[in-house]
């Protein structure tokens, strides 16, 4: 797949988590989860604007959705472009880090392939262990921290149009982890829908 494939996926992935989430799981105790990933996320653009030179007008962040008022980016093209992808980089990095610390390195960015990295995220977790679970409880924040918005698709649309065109292995086993990050987050709230749904119903 090209690199614009990955990318679509990511987008209609984070929809539908988001979608899920807003339309099925409006408990309270989701929300300070929810508000940790829109800071996240916001907090990436933030950090991106002024790498690249631009000023940050205003931050918003709330349980429901967050927003970043800036000044283009100094640096032509790219800085816009950093900008954007910053939440995809910033939520890799920090799964990098709590996989570095929490689980010793046991989950690795090694394929294109999206089941194989289902795989390999679901074995290196230890259900006995408490590092899993803070893991897992970081993973219901991944859709709403990678997944790109419509303003920022809109900001970089020539690279994404561009990237229908660039099969770049590196690239694609990033967004294919990221895809399968995702995918894990529709799970566990499919589940955590189930139980709430079940215990409802009792």
């Amino acid at each position: 797949m090209t690199i614009g494939i990955y990318i679509i996926i990511i987008l209609a992935l984070g929809y539908v988590s988001v979608y899920i989430r807003e339309r099925y799981l409006n408990v309270k105790w989701m929300k300070p989860l929810t508000w940790l990933g829109i800071l996240i996320h916001e907090s990436a653009h933030a950090i991106a604007c002024y790498a690249t030179g631009g000023k940050v007008v205003r931050m918003n962040v709330s349980s429901t959705q967050g927003s970043v008022e800036h000044y283009q980016p100094k640096i032509p093209f790219l800085g816009p472009v950093l900008v954007s992808v910053a939440p995809l980089l910033g939520g890799i990095v920090i799964v990098g880090i709590l996989n570095k610390v929490l689980l010793a390195n046991a989950i690795e960015i090694q394929s294109i392939n999206i089941r194989e990295n289902l795989v390999g995220i679901f074995s290196s977790f230890n259900f006995l262990s408490w590092q899993t679970w803070v893991l897992i409880v970081f993973f219901l924040n991944i859709g709403v921290i990678v997944g790109p918005s419509v303003q920022d698709l809109k900001n970089i649309w020539l690279p994404v149009v561009l990237s229908f065109f660039l099969n770049i292995e590196e690239i694609a086993q990033i967004l294919a982890f990221a895809i399968a990050l995702i995918i894990i987050n529709i799970l566990l709230f499919a589940l955590i829908w189930t139980v709430k749904t079940f215990i409802t119903h009792r």
